[in-house]
Formats: structure tokens, sequence, C-alpha cells
């Protein structure tokens, strides 16, 4: 038979987000006191910590109202096979679920799960504006690489532009072998993923598989930490989920009230009223044919090209050796996502 909830007794509960962070919360039944609870890696203290946040999920599922926590393990423990445990800070007892292994360096899963962990740390306004110039890189996940559309399509961009250099971006060192025989390319560096910085310091433009992978565990967080916290990588997306034929002029018809939002608000977006005499009413004629003239590079643009072909030759050859376009490109979409909101 199960214990009746005492008055006055400490509980709590800890569950892991990944594998080196963890959430939960700690609730003395009866009274709204504040919890701390101690943080111990095999036997030994190196956190207290206070149970004072609102998090929705732990709201839902316990019934408890500013009396969670987060935890992320500091960067210096993680590699190591170690036991992570919480206890209520006095009381000393154990939370629920706890304790927890974590994975070292000879886990098959570990460098996916300090990737994920770098997510949650802060990122500096140094590492925020870094970039390698001239460089595309790709996720090579065990998804990507069995997708031959995906395949088909990176290895034609890495033909078609041979004056750029592309990283595999890869987490598995397993996955080597089947990566040298999927892109078979001398141009193609191969770049081990352990931590967030592995991208700024390496990528200007990042080439997305997202609206086919939408529920990969990778694509959307990396998607997310460009968009939000890169102030230089351009993010490409492949649109591998769309009709190969679809023209950028039926993809405007497609969605008018998103286009149109940018035509009203061009002189926010950098351009000016008078581009769509210019250029005439489409944005994207006005986006790419504005570029080409400032920057005096000819990309023959076409509003009956395809989508999938457009957005990233386009963007491509206006951005080799320019990163001021690809700035350009990046502030305009941080503007048209409030423009769209």
């Amino acid at each position: 038979m199960a214990s009746p909830i005492q008055i006055g007794k400490t509980y709590g509960v800890v569950h892991n987000k990944d594998y080196f962070s963890f959430f939960g919360f700690a609730k003395k039944i009866g009274n709204s006191e504040t919890q701390k609870i101690d943080v111990y890696l095999d036997d030994k203290p190196i956190d207290t910590i206070i149970a004072n946040e609102s998090i929705e999920k732990i709201d839902d599922m316990y019934d408890v109202e500013n009396q969670a926590f987060n935890y992320n393990l500091p960067s210096k423990y993680i590699g190591q096979k170690s036991t992570i445990s919480f206890k209520n800070h006095d009381t000393q007892d154990e939370l629920l679920n706890s304790p927890y292994t974590l994975i070292d360096k000879n886990h098959e899963k570990f460098n996916e799960a300090k990737f994920m962990h770098s997510l949650n740390e802060t990122i500096s306004e140094e590492l925020k504006s870094m970039y390698k110039p001239n460089s595309i890189g790709f996720l090579a996940t065990k998804e990507n690489l069995e997708d031959e559309e995906f395949v088909e399509y990176i290895n034609q961009i890495m033909n078609d532009f041979p004056e750029y250099d592309f990283k595999a971006l890869y987490f598995d060192k397993n996955s080597i072998k089947e990566i040298k025989e999927k892109f078979k390319n001398s141009n193609l560096e191969l770049l081990e993923l352990k931590d967030i910085k592995d991208i700024f310091e390496n990528l200007e433009v990042y080439l997305s598989n997202y609206e086919k992978t939408f529920k990969d565990i990778f694509e959307m967080p990396i998607m997310n930490l460009l968009r939000y916290k890169s102030n230089d990588i351009l993010i490409l997306t492949l649109g591998l989920s769309r009709d190969e034929n679809l023209t950028l002029r039926e993809f405007e018809n497609q969605n008018k009230t998103y286009f149109q939002k940018l035509i009203d608000n061009l002189e926010y977006l950098g351009f000016n009223k008078d581009d769509i005499n210019k250029y005439g009413n489409s944005f994207n004629a006005i986006s790419f044919k504005s570029a080409s003239q400032k920057y005096s590079i000819d990309i023959d643009f076409n509003l009956d090209e395809s989508t999938r072909i457009a957005y990233i030759y386009y963007h491509l050859k206006l951005g080799h050796k320019n990163h001021n376009y690809f700035k350009e490109v990046i502030n305009r979409v941080k503007k048209s996502i409030e423009v769209q909101k």
C-alpha cells in the first residue's frame, strides 16, 4: 500500500531533458517555502540550486507553481562517466528518479548529447558575430544520408559551386565511411560536431533539410540557433518538400498574404518604394534584382526558375566573397519575421 502524503514532508522529482540537462520540482506539503536542491557528482557536492521557477511542463504534470528548477551540468564535468544525484538540501532525501548515470566520451551518442547540451549555454557576442567566409555546411545525419534526394542535391550544389568550401557536419565517427561514399567530392571536409561553436567557427552558410525532415531532433534547434543567435551565418533551406518544378512566380502566388506583407514593408526591409516600378511587383524580383545591380553580379534572374534552384543558386552566386550581401539577407530575414507577427 502506498504511503499517504504527509503534511510538512518534502517531495520532489527530477527528469532529464537530454543526457546532461535536467528539470524537476521540490515542494514541502502544506508549505510554500522555497526548497533548495543539492547536486552531487559521484557523491561529491558540486552545486546547490533553488526550486523557484515556473516550468509549464512541470506545472502540467505535478500541479506545482514556482517550485520547479532547471539544471545544466557544467561543461567541465561532461565527458566522464559519473553518477549525478539530486537531493533535498534540508533532508538529503533523493528526489524521485535520482540518481542518473552520465555517459562518457566513448558512448555512441556522446557528440549528439554534448551538442544538444551546448544549445542551453550562453552565447558570447564574439561567437554570435563569428563565421568562416565562403564555407557551406550541411548535416550528415543518418536520416539525411538515407535521403537519396538530399544526397543527390547536395552533390549537385557542390559540383556547381566548386569555389565554395563544403563541410559535412557529423556526430557519429562510424558514419565517416558512408559520408565519403555518398559525397564523392574532393572539396568536401568532414567536421565532427560536438558544440554549437563548431558551427559558428566553421560556416558562412548552412543548408537545411528541415522542411523535409521537420521531425529531426537536430535540424530545428540548429535553425533556431542560427536564426535568433547568429549575426553572420545564413540559413538556406533546400526546399525538397516542395514540387520540384514550383517556380518563384507560382510560390509567391500560393503565398500572397505572406509576400504582400513584405511588399507593404519594403522600406523597413531595406528597399525603396520605387523598386516596384524598377523591378516589378514581386518581392523575389525586387530582392534579387536589386542585389544583382547593387553588387554588379549578373545572376540571370528569372521568376520562372524553380524555387529549389533559385533560393540556393541566386544567394550563393550573389554572396560568394561578398559577405555584405549575406549580412543584408540575414538582417532582412529577422525583420521579415517581425513583419509577419
